[in-house]
């Protein structure tokens, strides 16, 4: 979620220029207040001020734009031109939520699962979640996998659930996804078994720069997973994957280093191709 969670985004088929944004803003136009509130919050065409960014939000909110709702929710959420405030946040995300504005819904979910602002309460965190997926937020779709995955409060672990949720959100473009789909297709967990779909999830994530699925795609060269062992191609993505912070990596990075299978005049080479490749 971004980082004052500003749903619009500054394209050239608006329906207002600054200026004419200022005039309708001026009569109270909603649409218009919403509408300078981003610009300010960017710094797109005037400077960046957060705190008249959350004034014009506040406006837009307070004569029911959904979106400003949501929007001055994250900035109470962020402390961005207002005090950080997580009831007031939970209070304008509640109001676009009832509106049907699927990544308040998300944001509902997530407060009811942090206790932040509303009581922990993981079944109404579930059923905001939910909603917000049912709407193909790619956010809340990755929530529920990681929730029937792992388990929580009186919710059951279910790979079945956790697979669904987890495509869903892979199929939109969300690439923390990829990882746990593919481990599920590596174990059969939900779906049956298929290590060549494992083996797909892991690259299109590597490709993308998640560390998660360079530790994996590594680790399946690395064992022969799907693919025919190469521990020189393994070695290439667990040094990525350790150059973004994975310990599991950097674990397989040192142990291929000591093994001496592979001459380090080889490993050298990987690691210079590997930091000036296009991959992340």
């Amino acid at each position: 979620m971004a980082l004052l969670g500003l749903q619009g985004s500054l394209s050239a088929d608006e329906p207002f220029t600054l200026e004419t944004a200022k005039t309708a803003a001026a009569q109270g136009d909603a649409n218009a207040l919403y509408f300078l509130g981003k610009h300010y919050a960017k710094g797109d065409g005037v400077p960046q001020d957060e705190t008249t960014a959350a004034d014009y939000l506040k406006q837009a909110a307070e004569k029911g734009n959904a979106y400003a709702q949501n929007d001055l929710g994250a900035a109470y959420a962020k402390g961005r031109g207002v005090k950080q405030d997580f009831q007031e946040a939970a209070r304008w995300y509640r109001k676009a939520a009832d509106q049907g504005d699927s990544l308040a819904q998300y944001s509902m979910g997530l407060s009811f699962a942090l206790g932040r602002g509303v009581p922990k309460d993981m079944a109404q965190s579930l059923m905001w979640y939910r909603m917000a997926a049912e709407q193909d937020q790619p956010d809340a779709m990755l929530a529920l996998g990681e929730i029937y995955l792992k388990g929580r409060e009186g919710i059951t672990v279910d790979y079945k659930e956790a697979f669904k949720w987890y495509e869903k959100a892979a199929g939109q473009g969300c690439v923390g996804a990829l990882s746990p789909l593919g481990c599920l297709y590596e174990v059969g967990g939900g779906v049956k078994l298929n290590l060549g779909k494992a083996l797909k999830c892991f690259h299109d994530g590597a490709e993308k720069g998640d560390p998660r699925c360079q530790m994996n795609l590594g680790r399946m060269y690395k064992d022969g997973q799907g693919v025919k062992s190469d521990l020189v191609e393994a070695y290439k993505w667990f040094y990525l994957a350790s150059n973004q912070g994975d310990g599991v990596a950097t674990h397989y990075l040192e142990e291929i280093e000591g093994s001496g299978r592979v001459p380090e005049k080889v490993l050298a080479e990987t690691r210079r191709q590997a930091a000036t490749s296009k991959s992340p």
